[in-house]
């Protein structure tokens, strides 16, 4: 048996481990902000909550951007991560009321999130299936 061929095989292994590893780890947070999201943009809805005003939200979103960035190898990143979700969430919500304010607003919304969804399963496939 080729010893280099065997090494050079359980590295492959290792990376190809390695490498699912991050891509389950990054859906799993990707999965859990979005779901964190759709909960704040849900209640914001159901509660019918105004809308910020614009500079509440771009002072919102560039802040929490910032501080995400600023704490991204720490866990407080991850909180900053989940409280820029919620914010944004919580802005949809009232947009999302205004579409279904609309007579067609149900099927543009649901439209919008079906594509949403398919183009998102598409290219998750697409990252999975496809190597360097």
């Amino acid at each position: 048996m080729n010893t280099s061929m065997t090494s050079a095989t359980a590295r492959a292994q290792t990376a190809v481990l390695a490498t699912n590893k991050v891509l389950r780890n990054t859906y799993m947070l990707l999965s859990m902000t979005l779901l964190f999201s759709a909960l704040t943009a849900g209640v914001s809805m159901a509660l019918n909550l105004p809308h910020p005003g614009l500079l509440l939200t771009l002072g919102g979103y560039f802040g929490l951007l910032f501080l995400t960035t600023k704490f991204r190898d720490s866990a407080l990143g991850l909180a900053f991560v989940f409280a820029l979700t919620g914010f944004m969430g919580y802005t949809l919500g009232p947009i999302l009321n205004a579409y279904l304010a609309m007579a067609n607003g149900g099927q543009v919304v649901m439209t919008a999130m079906g594509a949403t969804g398919a183009i998102f399963l598409g290219l998750s496939g697409y990252a999975l299936t496809t190597r360097k």
